[in-house]
């Protein structure tokens, strides 16, 4: 029964990526059943760890095979989520929103392996907050995308020639040609799309070169900080703003 329970873990750990990866399973699932199932399958690998260990130190034979099996999947699906959630009780340094995702990393908001790298940055906030435009532009594309990145808005900024993308929004406010300037709601965070976990709930931000989706820059180095209606932003350069509330 023990060694039937540790080898289940691995088709848990499956089952809660395949959940994270299509969003027709995740948005038909109760909120809480893949954060459970992860919790599961994490106590079942952290176990199967330290029973292995236990028994190598004893003389015991284990093939290395599956001695390595254990060890890169505890490390991807207990120990590297369990960090990502101390990251995510510890204060924040600043004022400024909490960053769950970077711009090419290889690990989700909740800090599970992601299959390619990141296509832009996961930005924390709680559902309802309002989602704001990160510099003044056009609104190019406000849909349902059907996809992993859920409610989508697209807004093009001219004549730098970029465009900020909003995804997993929970609600959209602004319409398709509209002008919108910084720091104006163009919708409320959510959980569309890719559903994040409790306590994981993030908008998606992405930065494209011209029109091309794959033309992709990391946002953060020109985000100057949280919006401010009385400050002043560059006009020779393209200058974000956080696309949450500080």
């Amino acid at each position: 029964m023990t060694r039937w329970l540790r080898w289940l873990a691995l088709p848990i750990a499956a089952a809660v990526l395949l959940g994270a990866s299509s969003p027709a399973i995740a948005q038909r699932t109760p909120r809480f059943l893949f954060p459970a199932l992860a919790i599961a399958g994490g106590a079942l690998l952290v176990r199967s760890a330290i029973r292995a260990a236990r028994d190598y130190r004893r003389g015991g034979r284990r093939p290395i095979v599956g001695l390595a099996v254990i060890a890169v999947a505890t490390l991807l699906f207990a120990v590297l989520p369990f960090a990502r959630f101390l990251y995510m009780m510890a204060p924040a340094a600043s004022g400024a929103p909490r960053m769950l995702t970077g711009f090419g990393d290889w690990r989700g908001a909740e800090g599970y392996p992601l299959l390619e790298p990141h296509r832009g940055v996961d930005i924390k906030g709680w559902p309802g907050t309002d989602v704001l435009a990160a510099a003044e532009g056009r609104v190019t594309v406000a849909r349902d995308n059907q996809d992993l990145c859920g409610l989508i808005v697209v807004v093009v900024h001219d004549p730098h020639g970029y465009r900020t993308v909003y995804c997993h929004l929970g609600a959209i406010a602004v319409q398709v040609g509209a002008s919108v300037a910084r720091g104006q709601r163009i919708g409320a965070l959510g959980t569309s799309g890719q559903r994040a976990w409790p306590g994981y709930e993030h908008v998606h931000l992405e930065l494209q070169r011209g029109a091309d989706p794959k033309d992709l820059h990391d946002p953060v180095p020109r985000i100057v900080g949280c919006f401010e209606p009385a400050a002043r932003y560059p006009a020779d350069r393209l200058a974000l703003t956080y696309p949450v509330p500080c």
